[in-house]
């Protein structure tokens, strides 16, 4: 995972409307039925959707028949969850429908990492958000704000053995050991517990737009814009690193709708992408999570093996979080967790240094 991270304290997100999970229902039936016509049409290329969709878990209830003691038949409905495809497939589908018009890629996340205190007797969460507004015309500034959001124990087991510590608020590692985010006091081996101010910033250096694979590209139009197209863009590169291309493309690139639709496809062909089925987030959102292994080690220092799980937002199809955890426990290792990502006008941090 890169460097855009960050994390707050966690907000439980109020539950949906009748409304909006109806809409959600209505979206996956219409996604299955869009991607049926279009198997029809032409050869198969790769799907998307999955459990939960709209917040009522969208599932294939299988019913069976039985006889009960009165001998009238008995129907019972078991839950189906859906596959890694079919999660894909109707985030693509959702995404797809998405207004991309605009001057200005905004996106706002919340970067974080967990690791143990020095003495190794309770786990801190660290975090830090970062809100960016990359414009469409590549010769115009980008703008950043960047707040550090402390660190906290993790867990009632865990504020317990920090309290029964003294309540620290600094942590020392020692020089050049913190495991945790790059902030101020990391080169000092100090994590601290106090929340930074804001920090507002423009920067001429956002050539690149996107960088993944050592491939810079400053233009939105020179992303493709199907599945087949990033395939041959990325060329060049193993699975792992074509699927963590994928996953970028949908959390941080300033690309069309369409881009991002291709990105959800290309995922439903891969190799080793799995579902995991309905899960919460480190935000306390509720969504639908796909498992892969990444190319990338965790900046935390972790020795074992890890997997990467992707949360999509089962009403809109977008992306909710990326979260690396450990393979044997699951342990929360980082989390990158996308609060608002939109094409617009309106950049609220230019001329507001």
């Amino acid at each position: 995972m890169d460097d855009y991270r960050a994390v707050r304290e966690l907000l439980p997100a109020p539950p949906l409307s009748p409304e909006v999970r109806r809409a959600g229902r209505e979206r996956l039936a219409g996604a299955f039925a869009h991607e049926g016509a279009r198997r029809r049409r032409r050869a198969a290329r790769w799907s998307t959707l999955g459990l939960g969709l709209a917040g009522a878990a969208a599932v294939a209830l299988l019913a069976t028949t039985s006889v009960s003691p009165g001998g009238s038949p008995a129907t019972h409905s078991a839950v189906a969850p859906m596959s890694a495809n079919q999660i894909l497939l109707a985030a693509a589908t959702s995404v797809a429908a998405t207004p991309d018009a605009g001057s200005w890629w905004g996106s706002k996340v919340v970067d974080g990492r967990e690791f143990y205190d020095p003495g190794h007797h309770y786990l801190l969460r660290q975090s830090k958000s970062m809100e960016s507004w990359i414009p469409a015309d590549p010769e115009a500034l980008t703008w950043y704000r960047e707040t550090y959001l402390g660190a906290v124990p993790v867990g009632s087991e865990g504020a317990a053995a920090w309290r029964a510590a003294g309540a620290p608020t600094t942590w020392i590692y020692g020089q050049g050991k913190t495991p945790g985010l790059i902030t101020d006091d990391r080169a000092e081996g100090i994590v601290r517990a106090a929340r930074g101010k804001p920090w507002t910033f423009s920067s001429e250096d956002w050539d690149f737009r996107i960088l993944l694979a050592g491939k810079p590209l400053t233009r939105m139009n020179e992303v493709p814009t199907t599945p087949e197209g990033l395939r041959a863009l990325f060329s060049d590169v193993d699975d792992r690193v074509l699927v963590d291309n994928a996953v970028s493309l949908l959390v941080y690139a300033p690309v069309t709708s369409e881009t991002r639709a291709a990105a959800y496809r290309l995922l439903a062909s891969m190799p080793g992408v799995s579902a995991v089925g309905q899960v919460t987030d480190t935000l306390g959102r509720i969504g639908q999570a796909l498992e892969y292994q990444s190319a990338q080690r965790p900046v935390t220092e972790y020795a074992g093996g890890t997997r990467t799980r992707l949360v999509i937002d089962p009403a809109t199809g977008k992306p909710l979080s990326i979260e690396t955890r450990a393979t044997d426990d699951g342990r929360l290792l980082e989390f990158t967790a996308i609060q608002e990502s939109v094409w617009t006008d309106d950049n609220p941090l230019k001329e507001h240094k």
